[in-house]
């Protein structure tokens, strides 16, 4: 095996590696300002206060000028750059490279400070017409100098102005090219709709598509899209799915018709928000996303960046509007790139607001990631022994955490997974950590998603109220080796995910990996399916081999526990399957249970219980989210 020596040391944890309770930071204020320690008495600090104290300079952009300055200068000592209580606001990504990041750098909160890492912009001057809409006109977009699709009042997403408010509209019959047009049924669609900024939000299975509206047809009740419905794949075209699939419409003036909606004119500028009750303008603080990325940590394959750590921040506001030609996902917020040219079938993630590339030892901890138009946090290519640890996670636009990568990127000799495979990320680590309400935007979107990977370990975390899946781990179609190997999904808990789409489940996974284990989790409260195929507990998919399954507890799920397709040799053993829906334990899909090997697994009724009291099982490790179970394994 390819030698996996790191190039620089891991910090040691704070707790000595026992891990601490998820929480959420204090918010309690400190003022002080703490001068730098002289020289040899301890890391270099640089203090940020937006209040201008004494010692601290007053913007993040401008400590990590004087950090740069200093290390052009010779300095290579660990320094820290300490963030005072307020919004520390940003129009451009934290760009740090290994020069900056030298033998290591922090960037924390003041003790005691509640400090916000933001690349949103604060929308003032509304005025209040007397339809009741706040109303404020916005130079920049009207110079197409800056366009947004997220808006948040007082921290809080606010849904774009859309029809209908609540659930979906129904596809009575695509078009002949069963692509770029459909009906609906008569009286389903709204007078007035106003174009250009209208758009169609469709669903598939197990994905979704965002594409403009050219043409409104109201006597026929028909939509004209002005590109393609679905990635390219024919299995993406619109009648494949549910016999009547969902949409739904947003982005036109008309549709500002419910508490909570927004609408942005691109040509005027004009932003119009509708309040909730009690609402007032000069009470509130709105916000709309301007910087495309928060914190972007990349070195190169030859010289990483080592021992970057993120403590006790709110990382909040990134932008990732939808291309031009359109929004078309292939699954876990993989959406292919269009071009004049036409469609181009690689496809691309949407980036995430905290990345990390070449980096080692780095790590987040007790971190708030939170309203993002993008996906939250990347450890990618050629990342190792990086960790996310105590962090919340939630209302993300896209993915909530990405690890590893696709098969795209090349190297002089191919594809890298084939050429270099000893360049895949390897021992990163999710730990204790809450995350919840992801794919907002992106609906094919998950919790977790590890792809190319090796030792990969997710543990103990609550990972809750997904449209899609929670933990996704592979990225491989088929049985064919790659790098990804060793991954171990363990004592999560798992539930509510599915919420919208099908075809997943609470771990759903891809391709061959020799050593993955999924251990010790509860997966529950899978919801029946509404597309065409199943969701359940577990679902390995296309080319899954050489995984063991064993010591979980999966109940509430709709539809079996288990589904494969297209698997190969995999163990499942010493499980507890609390049977509902088909009274099955696993589905088979172009999959034969003679590949499965089942070894001392249970349901309630075998074990002699009601169904009610499988929950026995399950035992509270303490305060926070996990949970750990006791099988005599």
């Amino acid at each position: 095996m390819t030698n996996r020596a790191l190039r620089c040391p891991l910090f040691p944890t704070a707790d000595g590696g026992n891990g601490k309770p998820w929480r959420l930071l204090s918010a309690v204020a400190l003022f002080a300002v703490i001068s730098a320690p002289p020289a040899g008495a301890g890391p270099l600090e640089i203090h940020v206060d937006p209040a201008g104290e004494a010692g601290a300079v007053r913007e993040l952009r401008a400590a990590v000028d004087e950090l740069r300055n200093l290390r052009r200068e010779g300095s290579d000592e660990s320094a820290a750059i300490v963030l005072h209580e307020g919004i520390h606001r940003i129009r451009e990504p934290i760009r740090i490279g290994a020069l900056l990041a030298g033998q290591g750098l922090e960037i924390r909160a003041a003790e005691g400070a509640e400090a916000t890492i933001s690349g949103g912009v604060e929308i003032a001057g509304f005025e209040v017409g007397q339809d009741g809409l706040w109303r404020t006109f916005l130079p920049e977009v009207a110079a197409g100098q800056w366009w947004f699709e997220e808006l948040f009042v007082n921290g809080e997403r606010r849904p774009l102005a859309r029809h209908p408010n609540e659930g979906w509209l129904r596809v009575e019959r695509a078009g002949p090219d069963k692509r770029t047009s459909f009906t609906c049924q008569p009286g389903a669609l709204p007078p007035d709709l106003e174009l250009p900024g209208l758009r169609v939000v469709f669903l598939h299975d197990w994905s979704s598509s965002v594409i403009d509206v050219a043409a409104v047809n109201q006597e026929k009740c028909e939509l004209l899209m002005a590109d393609p419905i679905g990635a390219n794949a024919p299995h993406y075209r619109i009648d494949n799915f549910e016999p009547h699939p969902r949409f739904r419409l947003q982005g036109s003036r008309g549709l500002l018709d419910a508490e909570g909606e927004w609408h942005l004119d691109r040509r005027t500028g004009e932003l119009r928000y509708h309040p909730r009750k009690g609402e007032r303008p000069e009470a509130v603080m709105v916000e709309a996303p301007r910087a495309s990325a928060l914190i972007e940590v990349a070195g190169e394959a030859d010289r990483p960046v080592c021992r970057v750590i993120l403590r006790n921040l709110r990382l909040t506001c990134a932008s990732w509007p939808i291309p031009e030609r359109g929004y078309a996902e292939g699954q876990a917020a993989f959406h292919e790139l269009r071009t004049e040219a036409g469609t181009n079938v690689l496809r691309r993630a949407v980036p995430a607001a905290v990345s990390f590339q070449w980096a080692e030892a780095c790590r987040i901890e007790e971190c708030r990631i939170q309203g993002l138009g993008t996906s939250g946090v990347w450890f990618g290519a050629g990342c190792r022994e990086c960790e996310l640890a105590g962090c919340a996670v939630r209302d993300i636009a896209a993915n909530g955490l990405m690890i590893g990568e696709d098969r795209q990127r090349r190297v002089e000799a191919g594809p890298w997974w084939q050429a270099a495979p000893g360049q895949v990320a390897f021992g990163n680590v999710v730990r204790d950590c809450l995350i919840e309400r992801c794919g907002r935007r992106f609906y094919g979107a998950v919790g977790v998603w590890v792809g190319l990977a090796e030792r990969t370990s997710i543990i103990h975390n609550e990972i809750r109220e997904l449209p899609y899946t929670g933990v996704s781990v592979g990225w491989m179609w088929n049985p064919t080796p790659t790098p990804c190997r060793e991954n171990l999904v363990e004592y999560n808990n798992i539930h509510h995910v599915m919420q919208l789409l099908s075809d997943g489940g609470g771990i759903y996974t891809l391709g061959r990996q020799p050593g993955t284990v999924l251990r010790g989790n509860a997966i529950h409260d899978i919801v029946a399916n509404v597309g065409r195929a199943p969701s359940n507990g577990v679902f390995m998919d296309e080319g899954t081999t050489e995984i063991v399954l064993e010591g979980n507890v999966i109940w509430n799920a709709a539809r079996t526990p288990i589904r494969f397709h297209r698997t190969r040799e995999n163990t499942v053993r010493s499980n507890i399957f609390v049977i509902a829906g088909d009274g099955a334990i696993a589905a088979y899909n172009a999959a034969s249970p003679e590949h499965i090997t089942y070894r001392r697994n249970l349901t309630p009724e075998a074990a002699g219980w009601a169904a009610e009291e499988a929950g026995d099982w399950i035992g509270h490790t303490g305060p926070r989210p996990p949970y750990r179970f006791h099988l005599g394994l």
